[in-house]
């Protein structure tokens, strides 16, 4: 318990501590009802020290006490203490109990629900003052601004703006900021930087909201030539000026850029600062460079469970989904780390991707145990995890027995099916979907027309496509196109497909021309599919994939100097086809296979069993598809190279390792070939046993020698 003494002593009140001596000399008992006759400056001058919630309500007892409490100083002083120590909702009870309350006051109490995030009561606040016949000063406003601004009530915003400009306040360097800061989250730049322009003398909170408010627009450019000009101003960046700049990086993605920013960083000393490391860890990730990333990630002494999630966001896609796992086991060994959302999300949407079923049904358990069964956010990575490891039975388990539903959770739902072969019933659950009562968004058309061209549904998905915007007032862009591309293609209607490119009011991207040139392979369209890489390199010349279709369409053409030109064209600028890898799950166990690998521990098992396998479907039937094989070679080096393919390699080691009857499950990371879709078929009817395989477009779920595909893939 703390005693009035104490109090007393912590502050800086000349008569407060000329009393206190008095007490003590004198051997008198200290009572706080024993010092009515201290003079409400001394209480101010306490309260003005007071930064401890017990202390500051003694001497708050004090004052009602001494009759002082209806003193507007002492009670703004109150009002101003309380929200030091984050208690707003004692100083909304001192507030209440103000008589004749004056500006401050009302002030006061604005800025407390300001700092702490409390946007609309301030602006409630505000609003009750203008009624009550109080005039805002500079400080209200000053005050007042940050509500509006990240409340998004333009409007209001602008009319307080005009009442400044009517009034003709004097300059003040705070008010004008928040005006920039105002205008930057509205979007509007444009003014926030003639504001900026138009402040006589710029302090660096001036330079930090207008950096910001470019920032976080996505003029990362713009925002990194105020920052340099700031600097020549001589002007010092602080925390928050190295906060603002580190989020332009993402719009900018140049690493340079973004290495320049973490020496300017490490210069000014904010790079051991934890918040700060943990933007640059971000930066990073977001660029792509994930090694560089697990550096620093590495070197941090102390890691919140913010640092975890961005490095496990980190990994959660592209070639490291593998890591992303072993590195949220060890977040999971951390003592006083509280899992949070985003980091349930993150590694289901690992699981997701890699179609690792055991490892997504125990981080489903972890989601129930740590309290996130109904968060709906976790809940749509929930099924789309269900639904990308081919157990769609699951996901729609778990999506009928959510209570509450959003776009994101129908949205994972219809791709799942879609990605499933399982067109129309994408089609219902976006009609089941509109009769609920929740408008579509663009990511539930991109997901609807993918399922209407998995299932070969070119009718129904042209007719949605042209009805976007009059139905759902959703303007289609590149990701549709590419999607109705993709459906027309397919079909082999390569010159509706063509003619749409043309047509489109964008200009087309590398998925949209990938769309159409995938589909060009596929139906012989050599000449085509030439017209269409050489646009595609334009786009993207450092693509080897695009360099690679290119050389096999020659090949499928006869034209062997085309494949030479296409190779040498890929060597030249140093590129490398991608291997193709797959990988299994085994009790929860990950086992990764490269195409022609033979140098992996039990590879002479697994090439026993692999030789069983292909006798026993060759029998039945099936014949190698050597036509696919481009390299110049003889045709049973021919042989040997498709039988080393990854998925054949992987199914292999599933019958070894797997008993009778079990689902083995493979994930690909190219397209599957028409060699190994055929010998899988073979495999799952004479074998009995139910194969789902994963590849870059769809899955493949092989059943009594049919494919959920139905061979159009």
């Amino acid at each position: 318990m703390y005693r009035l003494s104490t109090v007393i002593n912590r502050c800086s009140s000349r008569q407060a501590r000329t009393h206190l001596n008095f007490r003590i000399s004198h051997h008198l008992p200290f009572r706080t009802t024993q010092i009515p006759y201290l003079h409400h400056l001394s209480h101010a001058s306490i309260l003005q020290e007071l930064k401890e919630i017990k202390p500051l309500q003694q001497v708050h007892a004090n004052i009602v006490t001494s009759g002082l409490s209806h003193n507007i100083f002492l009670s703004n002083r109150l009002m101003n203490s309380y929200i030091s120590c984050g208690l707003i909702a004692d100083a909304e009870q001192v507030f209440h109990r103000i008589l004749y309350k004056n500006v401050v006051s009302w002030t006061i109490l604005i800025s407390g629900y300001t700092k702490n995030d409390v946007f609309f009561e301030a602006i409630n606040v505000f609003r009750e003052m203008i009624i009550n016949g109080t005039l805002p000063n500079e400080v209200t406003i000053a005050s007042t601004l940050p509500a509006f601004a990240n409340s998004g009530m333009a409007r209001i915003g602008k009319s307080v703006h005009g009442f400044w400009v009517r009034r003709c306040f004097e300059s003040n360097v705070f008010v004008e900021t928040a005006f920039v800061n105002m205008y930057s989250k509205f979007g509007s730049v444009v003014v926030a930087r003639q504001l900026f322009d138009n402040i006589p003398e710029r302090n660096v909170v001036s330079w930090n909201a207008i950096i910001s408010g470019y920032s976080d627009n996505g003029l990362g450019e713009e925002a990194v030539w105020l920052f340099n000009l700031m600097r020549r101003k001589g002007f010092l960046a602080d925390f928050f000026t190295i906060m603002s700049i580190i989020p332009a990086f993402f719009s900018i993605k140049n690493s340079q850029v973004g290495r320049g920013i973490h020496v300017i960083t490490i210069k000014t000393g904010f790079e051991n600062d934890k918040l700060v490391r943990t933007a640059l860890m971000n930066m990073y990730v977001n660029a792509s460079c994930i090694d560089d990333a697990y550096f620093m990630f590495k070197e941090m002494p102390v890691k919140d469970v913010a640092a975890w999630t961005v490095m496990l966001t980190g990994f959660s896609s592209g070639p490291y989904c593998n890591k992303a796992i072993e590195h949220f086991n060890e977040m999971m060994v951390v003592e006083d780390l509280e899992l949070d959302s985003v980091a349930l999300m993150g590694i289901l949407s690992s699981c997701s991707h890699l179609g690792y079923l055991q490892q997504g049904r125990r981080f489903h358990a972890l989601m129930v145990k740590t309290g996130f069964a109904n968060d709906i956010f976790v809940g749509s990575t929930v099924i789309d995890m269900y639904a990308n490891c081919a157990n769609l039975e699951d996901a729609r388990i778990f999506f009928e027995e959510m209570e509450v539903k959003d776009v994101a959770c129908w949205n994972a739902m219809i791709a799942g099916n879609g990605m499933n072969g399982y067109g129309k019933d994408a089609i219902a659950l976006f009609l089941q979907m509109k009769g609920s009562g929740i408008n579509p968004n663009e990511s539930t058309l991109v997901s609807v027309l993918c399922a209407c061209s998995h299932a070969g549904m070119v009718d129904q998905g042209l007719h949605i496509f042209y009805h976007m915007y009059r139905t759902w007032n959703i303007v289609p862009n590149l990701k549709h196109y590419a999607c109705v591309v993709d459906l027309l293609g397919r079909a082999g209607r390569l010159g509706d497909a063509y003619l749409l490119i043309n047509n489109m009011p964008l200009r087309p991207d590398f998925e949209v021309y990938g769309a159409l040139l995938s589909a060009c392979r596929v139906h012989g369209n050599i000449e085509l599919g030439i017209e269409i890489s050489h646009k595609l390199f334009e786009l993207d010349p450092h693509d080897a994939g695009y360099y690679v279709l290119l050389s096999n369409m020659y090949a499928l053409a006869g034209d062997q100097e085309g494949v030479r030109l296409a190779r040498i064209s890929l060597r030249s600028k140093g590129l490398k086809k991608d291997p193709g890898i797959s990988s299994i799950e085994i009790n929860r166990e990950i086992y990764t296979f490269y195409a022609g690998d033979k140098d992996h521990p039990q590879y002479l098992e697994i090439c026993r069993i692999l030789k069983g396998l292909i006798s026993r479907i060759t029998e039945a039937g099936y014949v190698p598809d050597t036509k696919f094989v481009f390299q110049d070679v003889l045709d049973d080096t021919k042989r040997d190279i498709l039988y080393h393919h990854s998925e054949k390699l992987a199914v292999a080691f599933g019958f070894m390792r797997t008993k009778p009857r079990t689902i083995i499950r493979i994930t690909k990371n190219l397209r599957t070939c028409n060699d190994c879709h055929s010998a899988i078929k073979y495999i799952s009817k004479i074998y009995g046993r139910v194969l789902v395989v994963k590849d870059t477009n769809r899955f493949h779920i092989f059943q009594d020698g049919v494919c959920s595909c139905k061979d159009y893939w």
